[in-house]
């Protein structure tokens, strides 16, 4: 019986023993965690938790700016708006919000209303004359009159607003996001999973210049469980530096800003507008409609569609490399003339004109865009020559800069030629009013203008020019393309004869352009769609005539109505700066 009490004994204190040393190492790893280590595997734990309980509102992203040629910000502007930071109800001091509200302008009771609008840090809206809420935008004495009152969670800061209703070329610059699945797959992991990145246009393809360190300044508090502020903490701001790259465009603010001005008035519900420099091939201007809303861009899951740089059928715009194959090969001359009946019968099957031209000149066929005399032209040259002044003229691949193996156009669409096997007669002609399989975009529309401007030479177009460090000096430069003869000189500039008709023959099919404060030149196009109510609608042009400076392209998807793409390139066109 002793025996047995002695080994319960040893027993007992070999439990008790080990419990206590796993007590005492337990101990002494929280001790190491709290007062020596706070790092486990890459996470300061100490800072973790107490992050955890950081409210904060983004004063400036810190990113880089888009800009324009000249220098004018695409990512938004500053505001001199009102930080509302959810501890003012804390410290409610009522003469002071009565004051406040009359300083503003508003009553009490709509300011109170304002304040309260959401439980975590935002900037102050109050409703305008019309009843609809905008955010508060002070003028600097009633920005200091605000610091004035020491508010408690009330403040009037300076703050960067990247996206706002006034933002031009949104499809061009796109929107910023959080995408756990983008930062692990795309950037490695290497940035916080809940950070905002680039995820569309020039903010995603230039994410890392333009995110720089990543260090925002943001207006934060620390609070409690019960979202108290935690004693001692305080308000604090950050002011550290970024250091990050600004990307400098090829666009031109004004000419942006008049071309989705004309895309509006003329309800240009779906399509696009392209503007180059004629002699450089730069884009001054790119725009697509609908519009999207940069600061909740994705709707039903969709992301939005830059139009400018999908491929559709170009129509009658695919006429001019029909008429460059057709007089560079000696198919056509200028004294040759056509028979149109309003129709041509192809095998078992008719193809027909838009309306019945009897008896016109090949310079006239085109300015008057017959189908029958280009359907004609396009099953004498055949499918290799089709295709081969096709490629010299930039259709049927990506166009545009590269900046290494990168386009600077997102997304850019490569279109086609041919898609389907085989010559038959029907696939020429109808490829050679631009349907079949033939897809061209807005940007290559625009880039074959300017090959013809240009009396047959290309550049590659451009969207960026250099990248540039926080104190304005050059950081990296993507110079010009050189330019090259693509096309016959003499052919090319019988085409650009023949594209000067087109607006001024009273029987052009753009002769409304006419009306431009310089001469026009340049191409229709109707597209058929399959929707016997829809077509794709087109014009193409530059100018002046003699000395090209711009290039203008417009695409009206599915139009349903009347043709508006002269009358918002008319409108484009007068708008521009006088050469």
């Amino acid at each position: 019986m002793e025996r047995k009490n002695r080994n319960i004994q040893r027993r007992t204190a070999v439990v008790l023993t080990v419990c206590t040393l796993s007590m005492l190492a337990l101990c002494g790893r929280l001790a190491y965690i709290q007062f020596s280590a706070h790092d486990m595997q890459g996470h300061d734990l100490v800072a973790s938790a107490v992050e955890q309980r950081r409210e904060k509102f983004e004063l400036d992203p810190g990113r880089g700016d888009i800009l324009d040629r000249n220098g004018v910000s695409l990512t938004g502007s500053k505001i001199n708006g009102i930080v509302v930071l959810p501890v003012w109800q804390e410290n409610l001091e009522r003469p002071k919000i009565n004051e406040l509200a009359l300083l503003l302008g508003t009553s009490t009771e709509h300011l109170l209303s304002g304040l309260q609008e959401k439980t975590e840090p935002f900037l102050l809206r109050l409703p305008d004359m019309s009843g609809n809420k905008r955010v508060v935008n002070l003028t600097p004495e009633q920005a200091a009159n605000v610091r004035k009152l020491e508010l408690t969670g009330i403040y009037a800061k300076e703050v960067k607003v990247r996206f706002d209703d006034l933002s031009l070329a949104r499809h061009m610059v796109g929107f910023l996001g959080e995408d756990p699945n983008l930062v692990a797959n795309t950037w490695g992991g290497k940035y916080p999973l809940d950070e905002k990145i680039g995820k569309l246009g020039l903010e995603f393809q230039f994410q890392e210049e333009l995110r720089g360190l990543g260090i925002s300044r943001t207006i934060a508090y620390y609070s409690d469980n019960y979202n108290r502020p935690i004693n001692g903490l305080g308000i604090r701001e950050s002011n550290e530096e970024n250091h990050a790259l600004s990307v400098k465009t090829t666009l031109d603010h004004d000419i942006q800003r008049s071309v989705e001005e004309a895309m509006d008035r003329y309800g240009l519900r779906k399509g696009a507008v392209v503007v180059l420099d004629a002699e450089t091939e730069d884009v001054l201007a790119m725009a697509s409609r609908p519009n999207y809303d940069q600061t909740q861009p994705i709707t039903e899951g969709q992301y939005p569609v830059n139009r400018a740089l999908t491929a559709y059928f170009p129509g009658s715009i695919f006429k001019a490399v029909i008429a460059q194959a057709a007089l560079e090969t000696g198919i056509v001359s200028q004294t040759d003339t056509f028979e149109c009946p309003g129709y041509i019968d192809i095998g078992d099957g008719r193809l027909n004109c838009w309306k019945k031209h009897g008896t016109l000149s090949a310079e006239a066929a085109f300015a008057e865009s017959c189908n029958v005399a280009f359907a004609q032209l396009a099953m004498k040259l055949g499918r290799g020559e089709i295709e081969r002044y096709a490629q010299k003229l930039g259709l049927g691949a990506a166009i545009g800069r590269k900046n290494g193996d990168q386009s600077q156009f997102y997304g850019e669409d490569p279109g086609s030629i041919f898609i389907k096997e085989g010559a038959a007669a029907r696939l020429l002609a109808n490829t050679g009013i631009g349907q079949e399989d033939v897809r061209t975009t807005p940007l290559q529309a625009a880039h074959l203008m300017a090959v013809f401007a240009n009396g047959g030479m290309a550049r590659e177009p451009r969207l960026v020019q250099s990248l540039h460090t926080p104190d304005g000096l050059l950081y990296k430069d993507f110079e010009i393309s050189e330019r090259k003869q693509v096309i016959d000189r003499q052919a090319a500039f019988q085409v650009k004869r023949w594209m000067s008709q087109v607006v001024a023959s009273e029987s052009g099919t753009a002769h409304l352009l006419a009306q431009a404060q310089f001469a026009v030149a340049g191409k229709t196009g109707t597209a058929q769609t399959g929707d016997p109510s829809a077509n794709h609608q087109w014009f193409a042009g530059f100018g002046p005539v003699d000395k090209p400076k711009y290039i203008v392209t417009v695409l009206a998807e599915s139009a349903t109505g009347p043709r508006s793409t002269e009358q918002i390139a008319l409108q484009i066109f007068n708008a521009l700066p006088t050469p």
